[in-house]
């Protein structure tokens, strides 16, 4: 099964994918002339002045904390590793500049998102690719709506949020008890192998925490985003800004080897191609740009127009790439930690701050493990979402997804990490294929954000779309 899910991993996301995403983002910057750039001081001034929402949906900002929950996770630490040692300094230059086409991608789920969103029953906002997908192109479009939310459910149960997290964080705790005790107790599995009974017990605790969050709903989900989100990158990025300081003579030779070594050929293959192999918050896959995750949270988001939220929504990518990938790129380049995986941030760490090595070591554990609690909270939700589309919302299907999907997270320990990183970015790169096309095609509605959609009953009617009412 493995190597099934490798070889289609490695077939979907080649050359064709990669030129979509970033041929996408590049031509909606030139149709926009430019606007996410030109705007993006505007953008970050309502993310921080504009948290106040209002009826039964969530302010704009406690939004984009749930969207950043769901890419700000154990890739913006693994994934950089991974593509530095892929294709050396010269793929973090590579991140950044496919970071810029992914601020016109998701200026554009953003607008989206707001322009076609519905309340459902009890008056609540709700919409994403799917909505915008349905009512936006019409009733022809209805089987790439259909595949979107098939395999954004997939992707919830198989993919980013749950196996790649808990997974990182099992083995991050392997290691650090590993090297404080000089060994690991280890359980028999019925299978055959084994695997670490501390990181699988970590696991366990983890889904459940997770699930009693889960099933507050987007509410509930979005509170807690609000609160851990900026509190862990905060602490991240101190840390980070810790060591750089410490280390502020090497600077200057680590950005001499990004430029020097960016346009080898073996850089771009690392920024892009690494991308592909983390999965999240590296270059054209930038904190999901394009993946359709993020217009999910913006749909919910209270006293916001359209294009306010696409500015706001677009935030997600400065905080997420241009700055938490950034910082663990220099971190570990300065301090000479340029081996794979999550060893590369622990010995950086260590290296760096200026506390015993397990202590450091542990911080950075304490640090992947709240990265990865937020992101399977905030995939449950675009998950469940994609679900409510295919099935119409059923209540009680809705909490079986959810058990499952917590189910899965707690049995991430006990798989494969090849495995499992190459279901990820397979459901990933699937989720992105409709919706990357519903951007282009709705790409003149992005000019005239702010006039009202006009719907038809049969638009309306769309599978998964029962509930929905104007009310905009």
């Amino acid at each position: 099964m493995e190597k099934i899910l490798v070889n289609l991993e490695q077939a979907l996301w080649g050359w064709p994918l990669l030129i979509l995403l970033i041929g996408a983002g590049l031509w909606l910057l030139i149709r926009l002339r430019f606007l996410p750039l030109r705007k993006l001081p505007l953008g970050l001034q309502l993310t921080f002045r504009r948290r106040g929402g209002g009826g039964d949906g969530v302010s704009p900002f406690a939004a984009l904390c749930t969207s950043l929950s769901a890419t700000i996770g154990t890739g913006n630490i693994v994934g950089v590793a991974g593509a530095l040692s892929l294709g050396g300094p010269g793929a973090l230059l590579w991140m950044q500049l496919s970071a810029l086409t992914g601020l016109s991608l998701k200026y554009a789920e953003g607008v989206l998102a707001v322009r076609y969103r519905r309340r459902d029953g009890a008056g609540r906002p709700y919409g994403g690719p799917f909505a915008y997908i349905r009512l936006g192109l019409g009733s022809w479009a209805a089987p790439l709506a259909v595949c979107f939310s098939l395999f954004g459910a997939a992707a919830g149960l198989c993919g980013v949020g749950t196996f790649v997290q808990i997974g990182s964080v099992s083995a991050c705790l392997s290691e650090l008890i590993q090297r404080a005790t000089g060994g690991l107790t280890l359980i028999r599995l019925p299978w055959g192998g084994t695997a670490p009974l501390a990181g699988t017990a970590m696991g366990l605790v983890l889904a459940l925490l997770a699930l009693w969050v889960m099933l507050g709903g987007m509410g509930r989900v979005s509170r807690f985003s609000a609160i851990l989100v900026p509190a862990m990158g905060g602490l991240y990025v101190i840390c980070c800004l810790w060591i750089l300081l410490r280390f502020r003579t090497a600077l200057p030779a680590a950005a001499e080897r990004i430029l020097r070594t960016a346009f080898r050929p073996e850089g771009v293959a690392g920024g892009l191609l690494g991308t592909a192999m983390a999965g999240v918050s590296r270059g054209v896959f930038s904190n999901e740009a394009g993946l359709g995750t993020a217009p999910i949270a913006a749909a919910a988001a209270e006293g916001v127009s359209p294009r306010e939220q696409g500015l706001i929504s677009m935030t997600a990518t400065v905080f997420d790439t241009l700055v938490i990938c950034t910082l663990t790129g220099f971190v570990i380049l300065v301090t000479g930690s340029e081996s794979a995986g999550i060893a590369a941030a622990m010995s950086a760490f260590s290296k760096g701050l200026p506390f015993p090595e397990l202590f450091s070591r542990g911080l950075v554990c304490a640090i992947l493990t709240l990265f990865a609690f937020t992101t399977v909270t905030g995939w449950s939700c675009f998950g469940t979402a994609c679900l409510d589309d295919l099935t119409g919302g059923l209540p009680g299907l809705r909490k079986l997804y959810l058990s499952l999907y917590a189910a899965t997270a707690a049995l991430a320990p006990l798989c494969s990490a090849r495995g499992v990183w190459a279901a990820a970015n397979l459901c990933n790169g699937l989720m992105a294929i409709p919706n990357v096309i519903a951007l282009l095609l709705l790409s003149g509605k992005l000019r005239d954000p702010g006039r009202r959609p006009r719907i038809s009953g049969r638009q309306a009617a769309g599978s998964g779309m029962k509930s929905l009412r104007s009310g905009e």
